[in-house]
């Protein structure tokens, strides 16, 4: 039996919040979802099609919205870094522009000693908004 995942350390966390932000924007600018689709887990990927992912952030592209400007600060968690029942890594926070923020909900699955997405949704919305 394996031991239960732990939090990574804060710049590992950093690293996999602004990956997957990197991950959608390229998706985004290209058209093209398949970097985003090979990163997600094995679950991910039974969910979501690389044409679902693209119908799925279809608003954030429309919008042109620059969701990769978010390697420019660190996240804010809004709630902490966590492990989830289900043994997922959790992060929900946002990059604090104004008027407008860009925020972030992600669950990570651990396969195979690595971080992959599980659960992804990433919005703009007033930064006043949590």
């Amino acid at each position: 039996m394996s031991a239960a995942p732990r939090v990574p350390d804060d710049e590992v966390l950093a690293r996999l919040v602004w990956s997957t932000m990197i991950a959608v924007d390229n998706a985004n600018r290209t058209g093209n979802y398949a970097v985003l689709y090979a990163l997600g887990s094995p679950g991910f990927q039974s969910r979501h099609s690389q044409k679902d992912l693209a119908q799925i952030f279809a608003g954030l592209r429309e919008r042109r919205i620059d969701v990769g400007r978010a390697v420019l600060v660190a996240p804010t968690y809004h709630i902490p870094p966590a492990i989830t029942a289900q043994g997922q890594l959790r992060l929900r926070g946002g990059f604090e522009y104004r008027p407008r923020a860009i925020r972030f909900d992600v669950l990570f699955d651990l396969v195979d000693g690595g971080w992959q997405i599980a659960a992804l949704s990433v919005a703009e919305m007033d930064a006043s908004t949590r």
